[in-house]
Protein backbone atom coordinates (compact mmCIF):
# COMPACT_ATOMS: atom_id res chain seq x y z
CA UNK A 1 0.00 0.00 0.00
CA UNK A 2 0.93 3.68 0.05
CA UNK A 3 3.36 4.93 2.67
CA UNK A 4 5.56 7.84 3.53
CA UNK A 5 9.22 8.33 4.17
CA UNK A 6 11.08 10.73 6.39
CA UNK A 7 9.14 12.10 9.29
CA UNK A 8 11.15 10.36 12.02
CA UNK A 9 12.13 12.91 14.61
CA UNK A 10 9.14 15.23 14.46
CA UNK A 11 10.32 18.75 13.71
CA UNK A 12 13.76 17.47 12.79
CA UNK A 13 12.81 15.74 9.55
CA UNK A 14 15.33 14.54 7.00
CA UNK A 15 17.85 17.03 5.56
CA UNK A 16 16.72 17.75 2.00
CA UNK A 17 16.78 21.42 0.96
CA UNK A 18 18.98 24.41 1.74
CA UNK A 19 17.85 26.14 4.96
CA UNK A 20 16.10 29.46 4.39
CA UNK A 21 17.58 32.61 5.97
CA UNK A 22 14.14 33.93 6.94
CA UNK A 23 10.56 32.73 7.38
CA UNK A 24 8.79 32.79 4.01
CA UNK A 25 5.40 34.46 3.55
CA UNK A 26 5.02 33.86 -0.19
CA UNK A 27 5.94 31.15 -2.66
CA UNK A 28 6.12 31.62 -6.43
CA UNK A 29 5.84 28.62 -8.74
CA UNK A 30 7.50 29.07 -12.14
CA UNK A 31 6.85 26.44 -14.78
CA UNK A 32 6.82 25.67 -18.49
CA UNK A 33 4.88 22.45 -17.69
CA UNK A 34 7.89 20.26 -18.36
CA UNK A 35 9.91 21.55 -15.41
CA UNK A 36 9.16 23.69 -12.36
CA UNK A 37 10.87 25.84 -9.76
CA UNK A 38 9.59 27.28 -6.48
CA UNK A 39 10.94 30.54 -5.06
CA UNK A 40 10.42 31.60 -1.44
CA UNK A 41 9.88 35.26 -0.52
CA UNK A 42 9.51 37.21 2.72
CA UNK A 43 6.71 39.49 3.92
CA UNK A 44 8.10 42.39 1.85
CA UNK A 45 8.11 40.17 -1.26
CA UNK A 46 11.90 40.14 -1.23
CA UNK A 47 13.38 36.89 -2.51
CA UNK A 48 14.84 34.60 0.16
CA UNK A 49 15.69 31.80 -2.28
CA UNK A 50 14.90 32.18 -5.99
CA UNK A 51 14.77 28.43 -6.63
CA UNK A 52 14.48 26.66 -3.29
CA UNK A 53 12.92 23.56 -4.82
CA UNK A 54 13.09 22.75 -8.52
CA UNK A 55 13.13 20.06 -11.16
CA UNK A 56 16.92 20.13 -10.75
CA UNK A 57 16.69 19.32 -7.04
CA UNK A 58 17.24 15.73 -6.00
CA UNK A 59 16.07 15.02 -2.48
CA UNK A 60 15.56 11.88 -0.43
CA UNK A 61 12.22 10.19 -0.82
CA UNK A 62 9.94 8.68 -3.38
CA UNK A 63 10.44 11.06 -6.28
CA UNK A 64 13.80 12.23 -7.53
CA UNK A 65 12.73 15.61 -8.82
CA UNK A 66 9.84 18.05 -9.01
CA UNK A 67 7.71 17.50 -12.12
CA UNK A 68 6.38 20.16 -14.48
CA UNK A 69 2.83 19.84 -13.12
CA UNK A 70 3.05 21.25 -9.61
CA UNK A 71 0.52 23.00 -7.38
CA UNK A 72 0.53 24.13 -3.77
CA UNK A 73 -2.35 23.48 -1.38
CA UNK A 74 -5.11 26.09 -1.25
CA UNK A 75 -4.03 26.53 2.38
CA UNK A 76 -0.82 25.32 4.01
CA UNK A 77 -1.07 23.45 7.33
CA UNK A 78 0.71 26.16 9.30
CA UNK A 79 3.61 28.60 9.35
CA UNK A 80 6.34 26.00 9.90
CA UNK A 81 5.57 23.55 7.09
CA UNK A 82 5.36 23.81 3.31
CA UNK A 83 3.53 21.23 1.19
CA UNK A 84 3.76 20.64 -2.56
CA UNK A 85 1.68 18.44 -4.87
CA UNK A 86 3.05 16.81 -8.00
CA UNK A 87 -0.02 16.08 -10.08
CA UNK A 88 -0.71 14.02 -13.20
CA UNK A 89 1.53 10.95 -13.67
CA UNK A 90 3.70 11.80 -10.63
CA UNK A 91 1.04 11.60 -7.91
CA UNK A 92 3.01 12.61 -4.85
CA UNK A 93 2.43 14.97 -1.91
CA UNK A 94 5.55 16.28 -0.14
CA UNK A 95 5.89 18.40 2.98
CA UNK A 96 8.97 20.25 4.19
CA UNK A 97 9.74 22.11 7.39
CA UNK A 98 10.49 25.81 7.08
CA UNK A 99 12.84 27.46 7.47
CA UNK A 100 15.07 24.36 7.91
CA UNK A 101 14.28 22.80 4.51
CA UNK A 102 14.13 19.35 6.08
CA UNK A 103 11.72 16.82 4.58
CA UNK A 104 8.77 16.07 6.85
CA UNK A 105 7.59 13.28 4.56
CA UNK A 106 6.44 12.30 1.12
CA UNK A 107 3.57 10.07 0.08
CA UNK A 108 2.19 8.65 -3.11
CA UNK A 109 -1.46 9.51 -3.56
CA UNK A 110 -2.18 5.96 -4.65
CA UNK A 111 -0.83 2.48 -4.01
CA UNK A 112 1.40 0.56 -6.40
CA UNK A 113 -0.44 0.37 -9.72
CA UNK A 114 2.10 -1.67 -11.67
CA UNK A 115 1.74 -1.13 -15.41
CA UNK A 116 -1.92 -0.10 -15.38
CA UNK A 117 -1.11 3.50 -16.26
CA UNK A 118 -3.57 4.84 -13.68
CA UNK A 119 -2.71 8.29 -12.32
CA UNK A 120 -4.74 9.61 -9.40
CA UNK A 121 -3.85 13.22 -10.35
CA UNK A 122 -3.99 14.86 -6.88
CA UNK A 123 -5.37 18.40 -6.95
CA UNK A 124 -5.11 19.82 -3.43
CA UNK A 125 -4.15 18.95 0.14
CA UNK A 126 -6.97 20.06 2.44
CA UNK A 127 -5.81 20.18 6.06
CA UNK A 128 -8.72 19.25 8.31
CA UNK A 129 -7.02 18.55 11.64
CA UNK A 130 -3.67 17.84 13.27
CA UNK A 131 -3.68 14.26 11.97
CA UNK A 132 -5.88 14.56 8.91
CA UNK A 133 -5.55 16.05 5.44
CA UNK A 134 -7.57 15.11 2.37
CA UNK A 135 -6.38 14.88 -1.23
CA UNK A 136 -9.00 15.26 -4.00
CA UNK A 137 -8.07 12.65 -6.61
CA UNK A 138 -9.20 13.90 -10.01
CA UNK A 139 -8.98 10.76 -12.12
CA UNK A 140 -11.10 7.62 -11.95
CA UNK A 141 -9.53 4.20 -12.24
CA UNK A 142 -11.57 2.49 -14.96
CA UNK A 143 -10.53 -0.96 -13.70
CA UNK A 144 -13.55 -2.13 -11.65
CA UNK A 145 -11.33 -4.50 -9.62
CA UNK A 146 -8.93 -1.79 -8.40
CA UNK A 147 -8.52 -1.73 -4.60
CA UNK A 148 -9.86 1.38 -2.79
CA UNK A 149 -6.45 3.06 -2.53
CA UNK A 150 -6.25 2.96 -6.33
CA UNK A 151 -9.78 3.95 -7.26
CA UNK A 152 -9.58 7.74 -7.46
CA UNK A 153 -12.54 10.11 -7.96
CA UNK A 154 -12.56 10.64 -4.20
CA UNK A 155 -10.91 12.22 -1.19
CA UNK A 156 -7.85 10.26 -0.03
CA UNK A 157 -6.67 10.78 3.56
CA UNK A 158 -3.09 11.56 4.59
CA UNK A 159 -1.72 12.05 8.10
CA UNK A 160 0.25 15.31 7.73
CA UNK A 161 2.35 14.71 10.85
CA UNK A 162 4.44 12.15 8.93
CA UNK A 163 2.87 12.28 5.44
CA UNK A 164 1.58 8.73 5.42
CA UNK A 165 -1.63 7.41 3.90
CA UNK A 166 -4.13 6.52 6.64
CA UNK A 167 -6.29 4.25 4.50
CA UNK A 168 -9.14 6.74 4.87
CA UNK A 169 -11.14 7.47 1.73
CA UNK A 170 -14.39 9.26 0.93
CA UNK A 171 -15.85 8.08 -2.37
CA UNK A 172 -17.27 10.88 -4.56
CA UNK A 173 -18.48 8.68 -7.41
CA UNK A 174 -22.03 9.37 -6.18
CA UNK A 175 -21.62 12.65 -8.09
CA UNK A 176 -20.86 10.87 -11.36
CA UNK A 177 -23.59 11.36 -13.94
CA UNK A 178 -24.16 10.98 -17.67
CA UNK A 179 -24.43 13.49 -20.51
CA UNK A 180 -25.21 13.46 -24.21
CA UNK A 181 -22.54 14.06 -26.84
CA UNK A 182 -23.59 15.04 -30.35
CA UNK A 183 -26.88 16.17 -31.82
CA UNK A 184 -30.16 14.29 -31.78
CA UNK A 185 -31.03 11.79 -33.11
CA UNK A 186 -27.40 10.63 -33.17
CA UNK A 187 -26.46 11.78 -29.66
CA UNK A 188 -24.53 9.28 -27.55
CA UNK A 189 -24.78 9.04 -23.77
CA UNK A 190 -21.40 9.08 -22.03
CA UNK A 191 -20.31 8.72 -18.40
CA UNK A 192 -19.33 11.92 -16.59
CA UNK A 193 -17.06 11.64 -13.56
CA UNK A 194 -17.17 13.83 -10.44
CA UNK A 195 -13.52 14.93 -10.89
CA UNK A 196 -12.95 16.64 -7.51
CA UNK A 197 -10.46 19.49 -7.74
CA UNK A 198 -9.75 22.26 -5.18
CA UNK A 199 -11.36 22.48 -1.76
CA UNK A 200 -11.57 24.33 1.55
CA UNK A 201 -12.20 22.96 5.05
CA UNK A 202 -15.04 24.82 6.80
CA UNK A 203 -15.90 23.74 10.34
CA UNK A 204 -16.21 19.94 10.20
CA UNK A 205 -16.94 19.90 6.47
CA UNK A 206 -14.92 20.18 3.30
CA UNK A 207 -16.34 22.02 0.30
CA UNK A 208 -14.83 20.45 -2.82
CA UNK A 209 -15.23 21.79 -6.34
CA UNK A 210 -16.30 19.24 -8.95
CA UNK A 211 -15.42 19.58 -12.64
CA UNK A 212 -17.88 16.80 -13.65
CA UNK A 213 -16.34 16.03 -17.03
CA UNK A 214 -16.26 12.83 -19.09
CA UNK A 215 -13.16 10.68 -19.63
CA UNK A 216 -12.64 12.18 -23.09
CA UNK A 217 -13.45 15.75 -21.92
CA UNK A 218 -16.25 15.83 -24.51
CA UNK A 219 -19.19 16.19 -22.11
CA UNK A 220 -19.95 17.81 -18.76
CA UNK A 221 -22.59 17.44 -16.09
CA UNK A 222 -24.40 20.28 -14.29
CA UNK A 223 -22.34 22.50 -11.98
CA UNK A 224 -21.94 21.25 -8.42
CA UNK A 225 -19.76 21.32 -5.34
CA UNK A 226 -19.54 18.42 -2.89
CA UNK A 227 -20.25 19.17 0.76
CA UNK A 228 -18.35 16.51 2.67
CA UNK A 229 -19.13 15.82 6.34
CA UNK A 230 -15.82 14.62 7.77
CA UNK A 231 -17.39 13.24 10.94
CA UNK A 232 -19.87 11.07 9.07
CA UNK A 233 -17.55 10.61 6.06
CA UNK A 234 -20.63 11.33 3.93
CA UNK A 235 -21.31 13.89 1.24
CA UNK A 236 -24.13 15.77 -0.45
CA UNK A 237 -24.06 17.83 -3.63
CA UNK A 238 -24.90 21.54 -3.80
CA UNK A 239 -26.24 22.34 -7.27
CA UNK A 240 -24.91 25.37 -9.13
CA UNK A 241 -27.72 25.49 -11.65
CA UNK A 242 -26.87 26.52 -15.20
CA UNK A 243 -23.12 26.52 -14.52
CA UNK A 244 -20.45 23.93 -15.40
CA UNK A 245 -16.91 22.91 -14.43
CA UNK A 246 -17.03 24.28 -10.88
CA UNK A 247 -13.71 22.83 -9.73
CA UNK A 248 -12.12 25.84 -8.06
CA UNK A 249 -13.12 26.59 -4.45
CA UNK A 250 -11.20 29.26 -2.52
CA UNK A 251 -11.35 30.73 0.99
CA UNK A 252 -12.64 34.26 1.58
CA UNK A 253 -10.45 36.55 3.72
CA UNK A 254 -12.21 37.56 6.92
CA UNK A 255 -15.01 35.03 6.51
CA UNK A 256 -14.47 31.65 8.14
CA UNK A 257 -17.74 30.11 6.98
CA UNK A 258 -17.92 31.16 3.33
CA UNK A 259 -16.09 30.06 0.20
CA UNK A 260 -16.02 31.35 -3.37
CA UNK A 261 -16.47 28.95 -6.30
CA UNK A 262 -15.39 29.50 -9.92
CA UNK A 263 -17.32 27.72 -12.64
CA UNK A 264 -15.26 28.10 -15.81
CA UNK A 265 -17.96 26.70 -18.09
CA UNK A 266 -17.92 23.94 -20.67
CA UNK A 267 -18.34 23.72 -24.42
CA UNK A 268 -18.32 21.10 -27.12
CA UNK A 269 -16.88 21.94 -29.63
CA UNK A 270 -13.91 23.16 -27.59
CA UNK A 271 -13.73 26.92 -26.93
CA UNK A 272 -17.21 27.74 -28.22
CA UNK A 273 -17.64 31.20 -26.71
CA UNK A 274 -21.45 31.18 -26.58
CA UNK A 275 -21.58 27.88 -24.69
CA UNK A 276 -18.80 28.95 -22.33
CA UNK A 277 -20.48 32.28 -21.53
CA UNK A 278 -23.77 30.53 -20.87
CA UNK A 279 -22.25 28.11 -18.35
CA UNK A 280 -19.66 30.19 -16.47
CA UNK A 281 -19.88 32.28 -13.34
CA UNK A 282 -18.83 32.69 -9.72
CA UNK A 283 -20.73 31.66 -6.59
CA UNK A 284 -20.46 32.37 -2.88
CA UNK A 285 -21.38 29.41 -0.67
CA UNK A 286 -22.19 29.79 3.03
CA UNK A 287 -21.64 26.88 5.41
CA UNK A 288 -23.42 27.05 8.77
CA UNK A 289 -23.66 24.05 11.10
CA UNK A 290 -22.53 21.77 8.30
CA UNK A 291 -25.25 22.92 5.89
CA UNK A 292 -24.14 24.63 2.68
CA UNK A 293 -26.35 27.19 0.97
CA UNK A 294 -25.88 29.25 -2.14
CA UNK A 295 -25.59 32.84 -0.96
CA UNK A 296 -24.88 34.63 -4.23
CA UNK A 297 -24.25 33.82 -7.89
CA UNK A 298 -22.80 36.05 -10.57
CA UNK A 299 -23.33 34.71 -14.09
CA UNK A 300 -21.29 35.88 -17.07
CA UNK A 301 -24.45 35.53 -19.18
CA UNK A 302 -26.42 38.03 -17.07
CA UNK A 303 -24.86 40.93 -19.00
CA UNK A 304 -23.85 40.80 -22.67
CA UNK A 305 -21.08 43.32 -21.91
CA UNK A 306 -19.46 41.17 -19.18
CA UNK A 307 -16.04 39.71 -19.84
CA UNK A 308 -15.75 35.99 -19.10
CA UNK A 309 -13.48 36.56 -16.11
CA UNK A 310 -13.63 33.25 -14.25
CA UNK A 311 -10.07 31.90 -14.32
CA UNK A 312 -7.57 32.02 -11.44
CA UNK A 313 -10.27 33.08 -8.96
CA UNK A 314 -9.21 34.64 -5.65
CA UNK A 315 -11.54 36.37 -3.20
CA UNK A 316 -11.08 39.84 -1.70
CA UNK A 317 -14.16 39.55 0.54
CA UNK A 318 -17.63 37.99 0.34
CA UNK A 319 -18.80 40.43 -2.34
CA UNK A 320 -15.67 41.08 -4.42
CA UNK A 321 -13.33 38.72 -6.23
CA UNK A 322 -10.49 38.84 -8.72
CA UNK A 323 -10.49 36.64 -11.82
CA UNK A 324 -8.90 36.52 -15.26
CA UNK A 325 -10.58 36.81 -18.64
CA UNK A 326 -8.16 34.75 -20.68
CA UNK A 327 -7.28 35.69 -24.24
CA UNK A 328 -7.43 33.14 -27.02
CA UNK A 329 -5.42 32.45 -30.14
CA UNK A 330 -6.92 35.50 -31.87
CA UNK A 331 -7.39 38.09 -29.11
CA UNK A 332 -4.00 37.93 -27.44
CA UNK A 333 -4.49 39.70 -24.13
CA UNK A 334 -5.29 38.38 -20.68
CA UNK A 335 -7.09 40.76 -18.34
CA UNK A 336 -7.41 40.50 -14.56
CA UNK A 337 -10.65 42.04 -13.30
CA UNK A 338 -12.07 42.92 -9.93
CA UNK A 339 -15.69 41.78 -9.98
CA UNK A 340 -18.43 43.08 -7.71
CA UNK A 341 -20.61 40.00 -7.37
CA UNK A 342 -23.60 42.08 -6.24
CA UNK A 343 -23.71 44.60 -9.09
CA UNK A 344 -21.79 42.57 -11.67
CA UNK A 345 -19.47 45.53 -12.28
CA UNK A 346 -16.01 44.60 -13.59
CA UNK A 347 -12.98 46.83 -13.02
CA UNK A 348 -9.78 46.21 -14.96
CA UNK A 349 -6.82 45.54 -12.65
CA UNK A 350 -4.01 44.32 -14.93
CA UNK A 351 -3.68 43.61 -18.65
CA UNK A 352 -1.05 41.29 -20.08
CA UNK A 353 0.22 41.35 -23.65
CA UNK A 354 -0.21 37.63 -24.26
CA UNK A 355 -2.84 34.90 -24.03
CA UNK A 356 -2.68 32.49 -21.08
CA UNK A 357 0.03 34.65 -19.48
CA UNK A 358 -1.62 35.78 -16.22
CA UNK A 359 -1.42 32.95 -13.75
CA UNK A 360 -2.74 32.51 -10.22
CA UNK A 361 -2.37 35.71 -8.19
CA UNK A 362 -2.08 36.17 -4.42
CA UNK A 363 -3.88 38.79 -2.33
CA UNK A 364 -2.49 39.69 1.09
CA UNK A 365 -5.30 41.21 3.18
CA UNK A 366 -2.81 42.39 5.84
CA UNK A 367 -0.60 44.48 3.58
CA UNK A 368 -3.36 45.04 0.98
CA UNK A 369 -0.91 44.01 -1.73
CA UNK A 370 -1.74 41.99 -4.83
CA UNK A 371 0.90 39.90 -6.62
CA UNK A 372 0.15 38.92 -10.22
CA UNK A 373 2.38 36.48 -12.14
CA UNK A 374 2.65 37.68 -15.74
CA UNK A 375 4.55 35.40 -18.11
CA UNK A 376 4.54 38.07 -20.82
CA UNK A 377 6.94 40.21 -18.77
CA UNK A 378 8.43 37.20 -16.99
CA UNK A 379 7.85 38.78 -13.58
CA UNK A 380 5.42 39.09 -10.71
CA UNK A 381 3.66 42.44 -10.96
CA UNK A 382 3.04 44.13 -7.59
CA UNK A 383 -0.11 46.21 -7.09
CA UNK A 384 -1.23 48.16 -4.04
CA UNK A 385 -4.88 48.56 -3.05
CA UNK A 386 -6.12 52.14 -3.10
CA UNK A 387 -9.50 53.88 -3.03
CA UNK A 388 -10.23 53.41 -6.70
CA UNK A 389 -8.87 49.89 -7.09
CA UNK A 390 -5.25 48.83 -7.59
CA UNK A 391 -2.09 50.71 -8.56
CA UNK A 392 1.01 49.02 -9.95
CA UNK A 393 3.98 49.74 -7.66
CA UNK A 394 6.67 47.38 -8.94
CA UNK A 395 7.59 44.05 -10.44
CA UNK A 396 9.86 41.23 -9.28
CA UNK A 397 11.73 38.91 -11.62
CA UNK A 398 11.93 35.35 -10.31
CA UNK A 399 15.07 33.35 -11.09
CA UNK A 400 15.64 34.97 -14.51
CA UNK A 401 18.47 32.54 -15.25
CA UNK A 402 16.05 29.59 -15.26
CA UNK A 403 13.92 30.99 -18.12
CA UNK A 404 10.75 29.61 -16.52
CA UNK A 405 7.75 31.98 -16.45
CA UNK A 406 6.04 32.61 -13.09
CA UNK A 407 2.63 30.90 -13.09
CA UNK A 408 1.39 30.89 -9.47
CA UNK A 409 1.87 33.12 -6.43
CA UNK A 410 0.76 31.77 -3.04
CA UNK A 411 0.40 33.48 0.31
CA UNK A 412 1.69 30.65 2.50
CA UNK A 413 1.38 31.95 6.04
Amino acid sequence: GAGGVGGGGGALGTPALTPLDAMPRYAVVSSDFSSSSIAMLDESFDIIDESWLSSGTTYPGLVATLSGDVVLPTRQAGADTFAVLDRFLTDVASQFFVPSGNLNGQVRTQGDIGDSGFSSNPQDLIFAGANSAWVPRYESNLNPDAPPENQGNDLFEIDPTDMTATGGRIDLSTFDTTALVGDEPDAVEVDVFARPSRGVAVESTVIVGLDRISAAFDAAGPGMVAVVDLGEESSVGLDLEGLASCGRVVPIPGSSNRVAVACVGFSNPFNDEAQLRASSGIAIVDVTDGVATLERVWRVSSDDESERAVNGLIALDDERVLAVASGNFVDTTDTLYEIDLVSGAQTMVHVSTGSFTIGLSAWDPDSEMLYVPDAAVNAVVELARDEGGFTEVGATEIAPGLALPPTQVHLIN
